[in-house]
């Protein structure tokens, strides 16, 4: 039997979009509850774990890779001509850390890393946030020994799935077992595209704001816009200084937006699992092609199980937008129970199951 080392190394590949990154950081706050390590990041310089892990107390490598979805030829085939590189900094990577567990996340630098770990035979494991995952993911899932998804029915896809939810930030948990910190005479909408902010929310909320300023409701806007479109939406909400409104590009302590929340207006990547977690109303825009279709499938599931409002984004218009919001505003008992199957479906926080049954699985 292998001994079993003091201190293990833990590498954590992946990132782009907090969706990937933040359940990456629980389960790397996990490890360090139940074991000693030292725990590095591999993301890229445009992702956010650019400006959110130099923050921490984790460190980052970065890998000169970018996208092959959902982009044009040229983006393509630069992508394509940096693999070699990307591979090349992965394999540093590996043998200056030496890692004793190389986890993916999802993202960009997850398949170069995470293939390389395989061809070298370390231990590896990924996390699944999404209720199909994406590319990356699809790829490697038949590969890696072990996986930790969110739902059922992804058999055909990993070779050793296992079902525990997605793990939450520690400020997310913390917030979800408190009080609720809201006004029973003010109805708080939020809206949050995502770290990147989305355009068309953006375009739809300021086009739905005449219908809004008209209403006899009482309410406040939340509207995390993304750093591109601040400026412009911020301009706009000027036209209506009688809406109680604050924009931001990017809201750090988002545990207290949710907290004061009753309906969120968001995409449906894995920022659902706060979604659930919290036990929040929402309406859920996926994007129309995202990687296997996966923000489609996270909030057909919320739908379904009556947790949620999807609207797809061929059908978004401001009209729609504003008669949603209005019917939730009236019936507080809609909005009650939207957030009771939300909560119905928190499996609780997975991060401490995911380690467990690493720790155990790998006999670290």
């Amino acid at each position: 039997m292998p001994s079993i080392p003091k201190r293990i190394r833990i590498l954590i590949a992946g990132g782009g979009t907090g969706g990937h990154l933040f359940p990456g950081m629980s389960i790397a706050e996990e490890f360090q509850v139940k074991r000693s390590c030292d725990i590095r990041f591999v993301g890229t310089i445009r992702g956010i774990e650019s400006k959110i892990i130099p923050e921490s107390e984790f460190s980052l490598y970065t890998l000169p890779i970018s996208g092959l979805y959902r982009v044009g030829f040229i983006k393509k085939l630069k992508t394509l001509l940096k693999i070699p590189l990307a591979l090349l900094k992965s394999f540093w990577i590996l043998a200056t850390f030496r890692p004793h567990l190389v986890i993916g996340i999802g993202g960009y630098a997850s398949g170069p890393m995470l293939a390389l770990a395989i061809l070298l035979r370390k231990k590896t494991l990924l996390q699944e946030q999404n209720a199909y995952p994406g590319m990356t993911n699809r790829i490697l899932g038949k590969y890696v020994p072990l996986s930790f998804v969110p739902f059922s029915g992804l058999e055909k896809i990993f070779k050793n799935p296992i079902v525990v939810g997605n793990p939450i930030r520690k400020a997310i948990k913390s917030a979800s077992q408190q009080p609720y910190h809201r006004k029973p005479d003010c109805f708080i909408i939020t809206i949050i595209g995502g770290s990147q902010g989305a355009r068309i929310l953006n375009k739809t909320i300021v086009e739905l704001l005449p219908q809004l300023s008209n209403s006899n409701q009482k309410f406040k806007i939340i509207h995390q816009t993304g750093k591109l479109d601040y400026d412009w939406v911020f301009a706009e909400y000027q036209k209506f200084p009688h809406i109680n409104v604050t924009v931001q590009p990017f809201f750090e302590d988002i545990e207290q937006v949710y907290q004061q929340t009753h309906l969120l207006i968001c995409r449906a990547g894995s920022m659902v699992n706060e979604i659930i977690a919290m036990g929040r109303a929402s309406i859920l825009i996926p994007i129309s092609n995202s990687s296997g279709d996966h923000q489609r499938e996270n909030a057909r599931k919320m739908q379904n199980a009556g947790a949620a409002i999807m609207i797809e984004e061929n059908q978004l218009s401001a009209k729609g937008l504003f008669s949603s919001i209005h019917n939730l505003m009236s019936e507080p008992e809609a909005t009650e129970l939207m957030e009771k199957n939300a909560k119905e479906l928190y499996q609780g926080d997975s991060a401490a199951e995911i380690v467990n049954k690493t720790l155990e699985f790998y006999q670290l």
